[in-house]
């Protein structure tokens, strides 16, 4: 693996950032104490920064959030897959060659998106094999946390050997019994967890059908202690039915390139939050899909950075109608903004700052007291200023092009929205802007 050098960080000692040997620096950035060394000359060298004695050495490295041209050489270690520093050379017997190789249906994919140019065909090729490698651990995540859901829940009806439950294969549709057989053909045993690993995303997938929708109305919640009030059954139905057709084309070496990646990333993260919110914390923290997306190329050979691809994805989906007490939940606290959907586009976007002004305005006018339950999403859009704040671009148009909106003076939130069904796949608030 490529090295990366780079100069240690010296702190003085009476810095905030001091701590002892072997603890994380309380920095916002948690920088990493590499060493700790005692200087007893008094004079030191002053062209590396060396510090004082008992001085802590410190370097920022990649599982520490690292920042600048440092961050961006670690990240460009850290996908080196299908990527090389030398430029491949595509002369006539090597295109040649990597056709016939290919099968000329499935390179005429790339081919054609790539308008004719047959090295630009395969830079996309390459592309779309980096962008799967780099869903296959949010994927296997999901997949594992959504298969112990649905075993806990069968154990609970079933019995811990529902595998072999007389009464489950009643319940079973047929295609689901026949992926059951199978499974146990394949694991050779009775024992429930290899059964379990042979089974396949399709049948867990379709284990929320509407043919399930009994088994599923009251265990649901046990299922999936995030779902809210309300919610069941159907919910994690649309969010399988999506991870589970970018699951098969992964497997099957299938082109990604035309899916919304941005949005199935987060249904992904979605769907393991709902049983397990650390779990989700941790496949985020860990996944490189965003990276993998920056690497896109172009015709130019650069890689053009998208709005979906900056945009934070940790926005709440709410309509006109709803009442400012249902976002004093947990939700509010994971949310960077909420985004407004009627008639299934995006009509606006609240930031928390502008629902908190709202709140202190509407509270003074009633001497401090105000009712959550008569406030809706509507009153605060009503206010001209949030929304001529509020700004929308198609999820991928250029970043940059977002920057210049963002500058208006005006702009407080850009929603990126996906152009296929026009739902938000991500926002940009003014506060993030670092340029």
């Amino acid at each position: 693996m490529s090295q990366v050098a780079f100069k240690p960080r010296f702190i003085h000692p009476k810095s905030s950032w001091r701590q002892k040997s072997g603890q994380r620096c309380a920095s916002p950035r948690a920088a990493t104490v590499v060493e700790i060394r005692e200087k007893t000359r008094q004079k030191q060298s002053t062209r590396w920064g060396l510090a004082r004695p008992g001085a802590l050495i410190c370097c920022r490295w990649r599982l520490a959030m690292p920042v600048g041209p440092i961050r961006l050489l670690l990240e460009a270690c850290s996908h080196t897959m299908a990527e090389s520093q030398v430029p491949y050379i595509y002369d006539a017997a090597a295109i040649a060659s990597l056709r016939e190789s290919l099968s000329e249906p499935r390179f005429s994919t790339y081919l054609s998106r790539a308008n004719g140019d047959e090295a630009f065909a395969f830079a996309l090729y390459l592309y779309n094999a980096r962008l799967a490698k780099s869903f296959l651990f949010p994927l296997s995540v999901a997949e594992v946390t959504l298969r112990n859901a649905v075993d806990v829940v069968l154990r609970q009806l079933f019995g811990v050997e529902w595998h072999q439950a007389a009464n489950l294969q009643s319940v079973l549709t047929e295609g689901s019994r026949c992926a059951l057989d199978k499974a146990k053909g394949r694991a050779r045993s009775n024992e429930r967890g290899k059964v379990i690993a042979e089974l396949t995303f399709d049948f867990w997938s379709n284990m929320f059908r509407n043919d399930y929708g009994d088994l599923w109305r009251t265990k649901a919640n046990i299922a999936f202690p995030g779902l809210a009030h309300g919610e069941g059954r159907h919910e994690i139905q649309l969010l399988v039915k999506k991870i589970n057709r970018l699951r098969n084309r992964v497997a099957h070496h299938e082109p990604i390139l035309d899916m919304n990646v941005p949005d199935l990333h987060s249904k992904i993260i979605k769907l393991v939050d709902l049983r397990c919110p650390k779990t989700a914390e941790w496949m985020r923290y860990h996944s490189t899909v965003n990276i993998a997306m920056r690497s896109r190329p172009n015709l130019e050979g650069s890689a053009p950075v998208t709005l979906a691809s900056k945009a934070d994805q940790r926005f709440e989906i709410v309509e006109a109608t709803s009442k400012l007490a249902h976002l004093m939940g947990r939700e509010i606290k994971k949310c960077a903004a909420f985004v407004c959907m009627e008639d299934g586009g995006v009509v606006g976007a609240i930031t928390h700052q502008q629902l908190a002004h709202y709140i202190i305005i509407k509270s003074l006018d009633f001497e401090g007291m105000i009712d959550l339950n008569d406030h809706s999403i509507a009153d605060i859009l009503n206010d001209p200023e949030v929304m001529d704040g509020f700004r929308s671009l198609p999820a991928g148009s250029s970043f940059f092009d977002a920057i210049k909106v963002l500058k208006e003076p005006k702009t407080r939130v850009v929603v990126a929205v996906n152009s296929d069904d026009g739902t938000p796949a991500g926002i940009v608030l003014r506060a993030h802007r670092r340029y």
